[in-house]
């Protein structure tokens, strides 16, 4: 006799379904009341773990219930999906979910998440495509396991990730067809940066979302993944698709210079994080197979206290910003103004102003003005007689002033003048400005006034310098020009060569201060002790360890530098010679520090003047050379 084996029914299906998922997902008997509702999906928002807060602090009040509400949907569909282990049961269950959103448009609805959801469609006048798209994905998630090429991905992110984007929208009264086009590129790169985050997780659940075309181009396969070690051939595959990544978060920012300014705070913030998965993914080398890359808590912290900075200005965009008023100045008075900017940084920037000689007057000024603003904040937060506290308060009342400025307000500080004119002339962001205050503060907020400053890893360190020099880095180009998006990596990982060159030779004066730029996991890997910087005698060569720990250091500086090499034909070509000059400067330092043995404990290692004038002297040959040549 034939054994006929049966397919369970439908309701066994989601019974088994809703077995498998948080008691508090299932549909009652009895719809709750509508303040009932609401306060389960901000529940619900609000105790799931996510990269980017979703209706986070900078959304007005009255929009945060739509947000939890779009939250709570989202999230629950993607675990019906995801979380059930079972292909019939979580299709069962989302055949469910879509019918439930049915009935939500039909006024009868009995889930929490639908009840909240319908005031807020009602609300915002929203349609149920989006909603209805977001379960499509879900769908094909049980069915289809791989892509054949970026097409097919960017398919697929139309419907899991492009919805996401265009029901914010309608919920903050954002809906046309130029805005969603943007957020769907923003949307879809946030996917993309997921996927590239999770590819050994998404293995595991048996999706691989990584190309196969790019796969097999890079020589790539399933074994690759499954095996767990990172070959050269998966670094190359990681870093095209980070690359291509990239550039669609670069196409998106310009949604923010059209929204509300509260809607633009999140959008910025959503961005900066998304760019900031992609770097923590090239700070592990693309090692996405050991380890899931993910965004430390400083840097979330960081990311949120920039966001909250801006909103304490009329708010700047990223890109895409609309020009803004040039505040009237007396000629005269900003003359004077650049003047004394350039007098600041002629005193005080021994390295930069070499650099700063080899640009074009316009560009020099503003330059020596960012320089000057630069030097205003670091001279507050680094004067040690005065106690930890007050210089926290001191760089407060300075910054307060600064953004009273941006607001229009009369100043007679040169530095704020000129930085005011400068920003609109070459239109820097002000949220650069925002980010090199916040990384002047990183010292004085770290650690108690007793504790040494220390970086538990290279991750860490990285956030730092990026916080002190990549933002130096992100400003300068902006006055350098460039037309290629790819400068903008390539800045933020030029200013991290010349921080790491600082660092190095700065060990001993940092250490007499309580500071130690050093990761603590580079210390135990190669046997020194923190406690063997910080009471180094003075004029005592290193041991063999502490070299063997400068000299790894030094090699990671090396790569960066690389980064400063690419960086120089892609901005204007006038503005070349000054970024040469500024290279040539800090490598020579790194490489004298070399040449030193790394001893930086008996001296401060320091490239000689005449070395710097004949820098200088070819980089004002390549200036004039650039005037001489046709425009590209």
């Amino acid at each position: 006799m034939t054994m006929v084996t049966l397919q369970p029914d439908n309701e066994v299906l989601i019974e088994r379904g809703w077995a498998a998922l948080p008691a508090s997902y299932r549909i009652p008997e009895v719809a709750p009341t509508l303040n009932e509702a609401k306060a389960y999906c901000r529940r619900l928002a609000e105790s799931h773990y996510e990269n980017f807060h979703v209706a986070s602090l900078f959304l007005p009040k009255v929009l945060r219930p739509h947000f939890h509400a779009i939250y709570a949907y989202c999230r629950i569909s993607d675990d019906l999906g995801d979380e059930v282990g079972d292909t019939a049961q979580a299709l069962a269950l989302l055949g469910l979910w879509g019918r439930e959103l049915d009935a939500c448009y039909e006024g009868h609805a009995r889930h929490p998440v639908f009840v909240a959801l319908g005031e807020t469609i009602r609300a915002c006048a929203i349609p149920k495509e989006p909603f209805a798209d977001l379960l499509t994905a879900f769908r094909q998630d049980q069915t289809v396991k791989r892509y054949a090429s970026m097409s097919d991905v960017l398919g697929y992110c139309r419907y899991s990730a492009n919805p996401v984007g265009r029901l914010v929208l309608y919920a903050c009264g954002e809906a046309t067809e130029e805005k969603f086009r943007l957020s769907d590129a923003t949307c879809t790169a946030l996917q993309l940066a997921n996927f590239w985050q999770d590819v050994r997780t998404d293995f595991t659940k048996g999706r691989v979302y990584l190309p196969q075309d790019d796969m097999q181009r890079f020589g790539v396969s399933d074994e690759t993944i499954a095996g767990g070690v990172v070959t050269p051939g998966f670094r190359a595959l990681l870093r095209h698709e980070i690359e291509f990544t990239r550039g669609l978060f670069q196409e998106g920012l310009p949604l923010i210079g059209l929204v509300d300014r509260e809607l633009a705070l999140d959008l910025d913030l959503f961005s900066r994080g998304g760019l900031e998965i992609l770097r923590a993914i090239e700070r592990e080398d693309c090692d996405v197979l050991a380890a899931r890359p993910a965004i430390s808590k400083r840097t979330k912290v960081a990311l949120a206290l920039r966001a909250a900075s801006g909103k304490a200005l009329p708010f700047m965009r990223l890109r895409g910003q609309p020009k803004r008023k040039k505040p009237a100045a007396n000629g005269s008075a900003l003359d004077r103004a650049y003047a004394a900017c350039r007098a600041i940084a002629k005193n005080k920037a021994k390295n930069f102003y070499y650099a700063f000689v080899a640009l074009p007057a316009p560009r020099r000024n503003a330059i020596c003005a960012i320089y000057a603003f630069m030097r205003q904040a670091d001279d507050v937060a680094d004067d040690e007689s005065i106690p930890r506290e007050e210089r926290r308060r001191l760089l407060k009342e300075w910054s307060a002033a600064w953004q009273a400025v941006c607001r229009g307000a009369d100043t007679a500080d040169p530095v704020f003048l000129a930085v005011r004119d400068a920003t609109e002339r070459f239109s820097i962001p002000l949220t650069l400005l925002d980010e090199l205050i916040a990384g002047v503060a990183m010292d004085l907020n770290l650690a108690a006034s007793d504790a040494p400053v220390t970086y538990d890893t290279f991750a860490d360190l990285y956030d730092y310098c990026y916080g002190v020099a990549s933002v130096v880095g992100l400003v300068c180009i902006r006055i350098f020009g460039y037309k290629d998006s790819r400068a903008e990596k390539l800045a933020e990982e030029t200013g991290v060569a010349f921080q790491l060159t600082n660092i190095l030779r700065d060990v001993a004066e940092d250490a007499g201060r309580n500071r130690v730029y050093l990761a603590r996991e580079d210390l135990k890997t190669h046997g020194v002790s923190l406690d063997s910087l910080l009471h180094h005698a003075p004029g005592t060569p290193p041991t063999a360890s502490e070299r063997a720990l400068f000299t790894d250091i030094a090699q990671r500086a090396e790569g960066y530098y690389q980064s400063a090499l690419e960086l120089l034909p892609l901005i204007d070509r006038e503005s070349r010679p000054a970024l040469w000059v500024l290279v040539s400067i800090y490598h020579g330092l790194l490489k004298r520090i070399r040449c030193a043995d790394y001893d930086v404990f008996s001296r401060r290692i320091s490239v000689p003047r005449v070395q710097k004038l004949g820098i200088l002297a070819i980089g004002q040959a390549r200036m004039a050379k650039a005037r001489l040549l046709p425009i590209e």
